[in-house]
């Protein structure tokens, strides 16, 4: 499983393996529907050498999928027969050409063939307000207007693996090395990093005004509204700390902190905010420090 999503136009959930398949089901199991994304993957017999794909996620009515070679897919169906469902390239001349699967033997072609490889492009996240204002995030960083794609020239050339949209104005990017940039594709983005360390952040979220970041080493905040504002990293009011963040998520007043090996998450619809840990069954409970 590569990635999972909540679709909230049709309360479907949504579950993407590398290769390409989609499991599409709703409430209850019904409808249920696993679809193959046409050429997407490495080693199904439909591949055709653009590689694996990485993230899906719901953008306002629609649903998308990005992956290597700058793969950019649209799930389209006629809104009322699960089965009719297809997904289509919207990459277009975006999309790299694939690569060979075998390499050949002339040792210039050889060469050319590692180049092709090495050359690849990965989409790790995509994001965006409307179906005319989509992002896709990696190791470049791309713009969808309604007609055609653009690269986006950023502040920072470093590697990026989410992004967070709040809405057509406010898009959250961030990355390998510290990396948070503000703003948007119409006015720009800004670099807002300051951490004192290279961290990879994984994971942001905006809530409670806040930018919210998750990373390999903690739990970071930047507050939107201060002049001044900069990087902190931030503790919960657990007994014992979060032992990891990997991914987050925030809805209905509620941000979730989801680790490798802990879940938590802070409650804010009553007065008094605090964090729960969720203990998971199969793991050993987190009231120790590891």
């Amino acid at each position: 499983m590569a990635s999972v999503a909540y679709w909230p136009a049709t309360f479907w959930r949504c579950i993407l393996s590398a290769e390409g398949q989609v499991n599409l089901y709703g409430p209850g199991g019904s409808p249920d529907h696993i679809f193959q994304i046409p050429q997407a993957g490495v080693f199904g017999p439909g591949s055709a050498g653009y590689g694996y794909v990485n993230r899906i996620r719901a953008v306002d009515d629609g649903l998308y999928v990005c992956g290597d070679h700058r793969q950019f897919y649209r799930f389209n169906w006629d809104g009322q027969n699960l089965s009719t469902g297809r997904w289509v390239d919207m990459a277009a001349s975006m999309r790299q050409a694939p690569v060979s699967d075998d390499p050949p033997d002339d040792d210039e072609a050889f060469d050319a063939w590692l180049d092709a490889q090495d050359g690849s492009v990965e989409f790790r996240d995509l994001g965006g307000s409307a179906e005319h204002d989509l992002y896709a995030v990696g190791d470049e960083t791309w713009h969808f207007d309604g007609h055609q794609w653009q690269r986006l020239t950023l502040p920072s050339d470093e590697a990026l693996n989410a992004i967070e949209v709040q809405d057509a104005r406010h898009v959250a990017l961030v990355g390998h090395n510290g990396t948070v940039l503000l703003g948007n594709a119409r006015e720009g983005f800004r670099d807002v990093s300051g951490v004192d360390d290279n961290q990879n952040f994984t994971g942001v979220v905006f809530f409670e005004q806040q930018v919210w970041l998750a990373s390999t080493l903690s739990l970071l905040v930047y507050d939107l509204h201060k002049p001044d504002a900069k990087i902190e990293r931030y503790h919960t009011d657990l007994a014992v700390d979060r032992v990891d963040t990997h991914q987050l998520q925030a809805m209905g007043g509620v941000l979730w902190s989801f680790g490798y090996k802990d879940l938590a998450y802070l409650d804010t619809r009553t007065p008094e905010a605090h964090w729960v840990r969720v203990h998971h069954p199969d793991n050993p409970r987190v009231d120790q420090p590891l």
